[in-house]
């Protein structure tokens, strides 16, 4: 059987560094290839809205910026089982409640992620109009490729592109431009 995943990029883009996981599954997608079974997919602050993009899949991987102890630009990398103990904390935002209360309401209903893993980074500003820090920026990369290892890890068909896809970058200027 196929698997079903979902690769989910949260955060505003408009607060600085909050916008990391539009980054990260951007530059995600424009490295690399999957199959049909996997969506990926920047949903912003979705709170409840969350719910339909986690329905039933075998594995949410979720892109997000995360409070830790760790120096800004720091990748960290938690389980379903850290969010729920609170070891691992989004960033808390409009989106940060959506994701615990959308993977709960699944469960009750039976429909929730077999595996849920967050690619978090630490924000180094979440101000508005900011922009994305230089230490995050550099590390949207490697989180792209920390979540193509974690699919192929997982059998998931996934691989680099022979040419890379141009990013949509809107919110980033500076970086739209160049590429």
């Amino acid at each position: 059987m196929i698997p079903r995943v979902s690769v989910i990029g949260l955060g505003n883009v408009l607060l600085g560094d909050d916008g990391f996981g539009a980054l990260a599954v951007e530059m995600f997608r424009c490295a690399y290839q999957c199959g049909s079974n996997v969506e990926v997919a920047d949903l912003g602050t979705p709170g409840l809205d969350l719910a339909p993009y986690l329905y039933d899949t075998d594995l949410a991987l979720i892109a997000d910026a995360v409070h830790s102890e760790e120096q800004p630009g720091s990748l960290c990398i938690y389980s379903e089982t850290d969010l729920l103990s609170r070891r691992a904390q989004l960033r808390l935002t409009a989106h940060a409640p959506g994701v615990q209360e959308s993977l709960a309401q699944l469960r009750l209903a039976g429909h929730a992620p077999h595996e849920v893993i967050v690619i978090g980074v630490v924000p180094e500003s979440c101000r508005l109009g900011e922009g994305i820090s230089r230490a995050v920026l550099n590390s949207a990369p490697i989180a792209a490729d920390h979540i193509a290892r974690l699919l192929v890890e997982r059998a998931v068909d996934c691989r680099r592109r022979p040419t890379p896809a141009e990013p949509t970058l809107w919110w980033l200027p500076h970086l739209a431009a160049s590429s």
